[in-house]
């Protein structure tokens, strides 16, 4: 088993967040909506998908199950360029498009290429 830094975590962590979103815009589904078919709410979906706080593996496995997501993968740490498509992915099905979410967006790239880097190191 890979053993990962701290640092490489932290990262893993905005990854599981940036892939979670994607998935569920992809598939036009709220994060109400989510939060329903899980048994959880919006709240925990949000924190998630905002890597606010870590989860339980069995809420993330419930998110995978809903979506779709092949659980194992997404611990498999991704290259930069990978999480910031995803990001660019993200921010153009956004439906809603508040002067909020571009900024989250936009804080999302640079908190990307920050925690990329201090894996490089």
């Amino acid at each position: 088993m890979q053993e990962y830094s701290n640092e490489e975590i932290d990262f893993l962590a905005l990854q599981i967040g940036c892939i979670v979103r994607l998935e569920r815009l992809r598939q036009k589904i709220s994060q109400e909506n989510l939060g329903l078919l899980i048994g959880s709410n919006n709240t925990a979906i949000g924190r998630l998908e905002r890597y606010e706080h870590f989860t339980s593996w069995k809420i993330l496995l419930k998110i995978c199950q809903s979506l779709k997501i092949e659980y194992s993968s997404i611990f498999n740490l991704q290259s930069l360029d990978n999480i910031l498509s995803i990001i660019d992915e993200s921010y153009n099905l956004e439906e809603k498009l508040t002067v909020e979410k571009q900024l989250f967006y936009k804080k999302l790239k640079v908190e990307a290429k920050e925690k990329f880097r201090k894996i490089q190191r």
